[in-house]
């Protein structure tokens, strides 16, 4: 079952839009995994019609995929893909931390220690799921006090396109990516938002870096694989 999102205002389309969205997003939906309507259907409560119109919206976003004959997935995402919106991603998630500092309470920087906090704690007992959530969880509290939906909407439109789900994988890149969170936390305490937005475009470029690197080694050893059982 996915977590509900609260209803503000939303259609029953829109709300069920919304929660798988936050699944994809939060990592809880993976790069090729299938979604099946009718396990939608029970999860969300809704019949086949709207389901449908519930992954067409999604579709349009970029955020599933429709194969002819094989069904709905969420899309998987090459290394080109990730290096392609690492400039996006610090552009816009540099300009939302750079209008997020200056409002965000105490209450709000509280969150995002939680969040700092339950990330670490996942990863000393090795429950990848939740590193991603939360670190999802992380990004978004700061990027939500933009003051902005539109841009908060962008950053979700490219968020997908850079492969989280590979990133905990690669040997020490966690390690560091907590680190970085704890100095870009510490910039927004000092409510220093030029240098937590700097802390921020290291942050994603070196992930991305790592990410793409790793998926392309992985690339070539299929490909060296694949090339000796045909020569077998």
């Amino acid at each position: 079952m996915f977590p509900q999102s609260p209803n503000k205002g939303l259609t029953k389309i829109q709300l069920a839009a919304q929660v798988l969205r936050e699944a994809i997003l939060r990592g809880d939906l993976v790069p090729g995994q299938k979604l099946k309507q009718q396990d939608l259907s029970e999860q969300l409560g809704m019949s086949a019609t709207p389901i449908r119109e519930v992954l067409r919206v999604l579709e349009a976003e970029g955020l599933l995929v429709y194969v002819p004959y094989k069904g709905v997935f969420v899309p998987e995402v090459s290394p080109a893909e990730t290096e392609e919106v690492v400039p996006i991603r610090v552009a816009l998630e540099g300009l939302a931390v750079r209008l997020a500092v200056p409002r965000m309470t105490e209450e709000d920087i509280s969150l995002v220690e939680t969040a700092q906090t339950q990330m670490e704690q996942a990863w000393e007992n090795m429950n990848l799921a939740e590193v991603r959530r939360h670190n999802y969880t992380f990004h978004m509290t700061i990027y939500n006090r933009c003051n902005s939906s539109i841009l908060c909407q962008l950053i979700q439109r490219v968020w997908p396109r850079f492969a989280t789900d590979v990133l905990w994988m690669i040997p020490g890149r966690t390690e560091r990516s907590l680190s970085q969170h704890r100095a870009i936390l510490q910039a927004i305490r000092e409510r220093d938002a030029e240098r937590a937005a700097t802390l921020l475009a290291e942050h994603i470029t070196t992930a991305g870096k790592s990410i793409a690197e790793f998926m392309k080694r992985q690339g070539q050893q299929r490909g060296l694989v694949t090339q000796i059982a045909n020569q077998v």
